[in-house]
């Protein structure tokens, strides 16, 4: 039985893991590692062994030909290559490279195997940047910080079904998720990484750095053994600062650390954390590592509210603090309820004021927020036709409610000139689909009714249906025969065209009055409106609506969403 179904989350035991299960990296790189160790080893005799993995091969032309170094001429020579990157350059690119072809994104299914490489590569940074302060190997403890954890993405390729648990592991301090893994897994990297590192026959100190840098090094170990598993250590808090989620922890445990262990004292930590990100470009530009946007240390600091000075407020003074930002809260409140209280007064400037020349129309806007991105509009038209809509923005707040303006305008603008409702529809659907942030759409009907002829011609862009009810009874339904504004281009939006008789009334309105939790008579949704409606069909149109609202306010509570109901009746 393969070892990822029969090892157990109970087992302790590190020599249950069976060798044959675990991963293997190319002979070929591993004995590049390997031959970089000897003191005696030459430039050719390193090509030769270069040379027979082309994966390597590619990566040292690539990078010895890159800006990193910035050799003057073209390097198309292995051993050339080889004799001006140097033993331990060469050795670090030959790990990276046998990492990242042991275990492939598709090995490890879902696991996001570039984002544990980038934490990884951080801790190789921090390493080599705290041995250039301690005068240690650069080099070694470059080589030891990148591949520290490597235990854990192994651990992942035995438990697959574990994938899930990565983003919880990234966000927590070195010790927390030590903890973790041997919840999770029945063991931690470190053991499982001293035990790839004997497998894989690996230089003696990356044996110690892998399988020694939390427990620290055994007993007798010399001084070299003692420095490398204090830097790994000591990385590993450093990178924990730029990911952790309880970044306060981890900068005091760094200072403290680097303070016991190498006299680093506060301040020359602080300074080294604000080297980092620049170095994480340099060293990812020299191994082809594909990187995100870096934090700086000192957005860290403003992030985890560590200033000296608000450490060390005495009680008073905090008080005054909170008392001062508690002031400047309802300031900043104060300008943005008056901000907010003259965008909705542009905003209901944008509906029609009464019926303003057009008989049978009425119109009712409820916002959810302080600002909405429903609205509705109607005019007479030049030769004696009403032209009417009404629409809702997708989303809420500010962005719905701008796009909303925008929309509103188009259609008063527009509708005055183009008389049929689905070229208008066309028109508008183009002018959005050039401008608005994507994501954002309307969904809208347009109409143009005759008052002569009572005719009724629209067209509905994927909005919810209309409503044509006689007395209490619902006659028919008009629902949108194509999708939203601003999601396709050169969209057809068929014409609906009907007669309105004397005594009956036509309904449009906003999900805002159908997607509610509200019931009545077991009744939701568009069902449940049209009920409604039906309750209150005697009253005046003024009135009916009025009550309309006031029905699913009291069946639904509060608003969810924006209310709007256009109405029309002769």
């Amino acid at each position: 039985m393969p070892v990822r179904e029969r090892y157990t989350l109970n087992s302790t035991a590190i020599g249950e893991l069976d060798v044959l299960e675990l991963p293997v990296p190319p002979e070929g790189s591993l004995n590049v590692v390997r031959a970089c160790t000897q003191a005696d080893i030459d430039a050719p005799s390193l090509g030769k062994l270069v040379v027979r993995s082309p994966v390597l091969s590619a990566e040292i032309l690539r990078v010895s030909n890159s800006a990193y170094f910035g050799f003057p001429s073209k390097i198309t020579s292995i051993a050339h290559a080889v004799t001006l990157v140097g033993h331990r350059t060469l050795r670090n690119m030959a790990l990276c490279s046998a990492m990242k072809e042991t275990l492939k994104p598709d090995q490890v299914p879902a696991f996001p195997v570039e984002e544990y490489w980038e934490s990884a590569l951080r801790r190789a940074v921090c390493a080599q940047h705290l041995a250039v302060e301690v005068g240690s190997d650069t080099e070694s403890a470059f080589t030891a910080g990148l591949l520290q954890d490597f235990g854990l993405l192994v651990l992942f390729f035995l438990h697959h079904n574990r994938v899930c648990e990565w983003p919880g592991l990234a966000e927590l301090s070195p010790d927390a998720r030590y903890e973790l893994e041997l919840q999770l897994f029945g063991t931690t990297h470190d053991k499982v990484g001293l035990q790839l590192a004997e497998t894989w026959n690996l230089p003696p100190v990356l044996k110690l750095a892998l399988g020694h840098h939390h427990d620290g090094p055994p007993e007798g170990a010399d001084e070299q053994a003692v420095a490398i598993c204090r830097l790994t250590q000591c990385a590993d808090w450093m990178a924990s600062v730029f990911t952790a989620e309880n970044r306060r922890h981890s900068i005091k445990l760094c200072r403290s650390l680097l303070l016991d262990y190498f006299g680093v004292d506060t301040a020359k930590c602080d300074g080294l954390l604000e080297q980092i990100p620049g170095l994480m470009n340099e060293s990812a530009s020299s191994l082809g590592f594909g990187l995100g946007e870096q934090v700086t240390y000192d957005e860290l600091i403003q992030e985890a509210n560590l200033n000296l000075a608000e450490e060390n407020l005495n009680f008073q003074q905090m008080n005054w603090h909170l008392q001062h930002t508690l002031e400047e809260r309802d300031r900043i409140a104060g300008e943005l309820n008056r901000e907010l209280a003259s965008a909705r007064e542009v905003q209901r400037g944008l509906l029609p004021s009464d019926s303003g020349g057009c008989p049978g129309f009425m119109g009712l806007n409820l916002s959810a927020k302080a600002v909405s991105g429903d609205f509705y509009d109607y005019f007479r038209l030049r030769n004696g036709e009403i032209a009417f809509c009404i629409a809702d923005v997708s989303g809420k707040g500010m962005n719905a409610a701008l796009l909303m303006a925008k929309v509103s305008s188009l259609f008063h603008c527009l509708g005055k000139s183009i008389l049929d409702p689905s070229k208008l529809l066309g028109m508008l659907n183009r002018e959005i689909l050039e401008t608005t942030i994507q994501g954002m759409f309307v969904t809208m009907v347009a109409g143009v009714f005759n008052p002569d002829t009572r005719r009724v011609r629209l067209a509905n862009a994927g909005h919810l249906p209309v409503a044509m009810m006689r007395d209490s009874r619902l006659v028919s339904e008009y629902p949108a025969a194509a999708p939203p504004l601003g999601i396709i281009a050169d969209v057809v939006f068929p014409l609906e065209e009907f007669q309105l008789s004397g005594d009956s009334s036509l309904y449009l309105y906003t999900d805002g009055l159908v997607d509610g939790k509200w019931t009545i008579d077991q009744e939701t949704g568009v069902a449940g409106l049209y009920k409604v409606f039906a309750r209150h069909w005697q009253a005046p149109l003024c009135e009916r609506l009025q009550y309309v609202a006031a029905d699913i306010r009291a069946l639904a509570g509060r608003l969810e969403d924006d209310v709007t109901i256009l109405a029309l009746e002769i």
